[in-house]
């Protein structure tokens, strides 16, 4: 499932998206930050912890709001090792910055 524009209400969509939507705490969530820019952000959690680390890393728009297993092959090679996603996901933060650099 993918939300765009949504990071405002990133709190309550969560929390709609277990109440309404039957989706586990334990989901994996990435955010999308400036997506396409030479700084993009991605920062990742589950559905429990997302919000906490969206403001943690001051999260802000335009960012795309990814939910589902499809994060886990957004991320493999930034994430080698762990075995459940929560450990996995526990605040993981890529940038594009440095990757923009070593190509100049």
């Amino acid at each position: 499932v993918v939300f765009l524009m949504a990071v405002g209400r990133l709190r309550v969509l969560c929390d709609r998206l277990k109440t309404l939507a039957g989706y586990p705490g334990h989901t994996a969530v990435g955010i999308v930050e400036r997506a396409g820019c030479p700084d993009q952000r991605t920062v990742v959690g589950t559905i429990d912890t997302i919000a906490d680390v969206a403001e943690e890393h001051d999260v802000r728009p335009p960012s795309t709001i990814v939910v589902g297993e499809v994060v886990r092959a957004l991320l493999a090679d930034a994430m080698e090792s762990g075995d459940g996603v929560e450990k996995e996901f526990a605040g993981l933060v890529t940038s594009c910055v440095a990757a923009s650099a070593e190509t100049e």
